[in-house]
């Protein structure tokens, strides 16, 4: 089982995703992309940890993504998030950007546990002002594409409500 979860800054699929992840399993793992940057970030990212319960384990994996999935073949695991995670490549290994989204690609067709990817959806923003941004919008669509097109479940959330394209929830609310 493979779910993708959409959506903006703060739309809630972090939460959706966790979740998710709770429902089948009592000890998930958090593959966490951020890295603690400057303040703001830094923020970010211990709000994520401090509403996240004590029986979750995370990895941190802010490049090598594909091999952290493969470290762990019997976890149920939420990635959180591939939109950091393509920004880390784009900033830090421009040249390693192809050949890490396709082991990230292959690592995912090969799990049989259930998989959880947090992704932002940009396409609805405005165009970027420099190319960086720009290709990072195309990047993401594109990457988000192609993971909707391997996912077993795929929700997109608004405004912390879920809209269910593909599958079903693996929760009752």
């Amino acid at each position: 089982m493979l779910m993708l979860v959409t959506g903006g800054v703060k739309s809630g699929k972090s939460q959706l995703a966790q979740r998710s992840a709770e429902a089948l399993s009592k000890q998930p793992l958090m593959i966490a992309t951020a890295q603690r940057l400057d303040g703001e970030f830094n923020a970010r990212i211990q709000h994520h940890i401090d509403t996240r319960p004590d029986h979750w384990r995370t990895v941190e994996a802010p490049l090598e993504l594909a091999k952290a999935l493969a470290e762990h073949p019997k976890d149920v695991i939420v990635v959180d998030c591939v939109g950091v995670w393509l920004t880390n490549l784009l900033v830090e290994a421009p040249d390693q950007r192809d050949t890490q989204v396709e082991q990230f690609i292959q690592v995912l067709k090969r799990r049989s546990e259930p998989t959880f990817i947090v992704s932002n959806e940009s396409g609805f923003g405005v165009i970027g002002a420099d190319s960086l941004t720009r290709q990072f919008i195309d990047e993401l669509g594109l990457l988000n594409q192609k993971l909707a097109q391997l996912s077993t479940h795929f929700v997109t959330n608004f405004s912390g409500y879920p809209i269910w394209l593909k599958g079903n929830p693996i929760f009752k609310e």
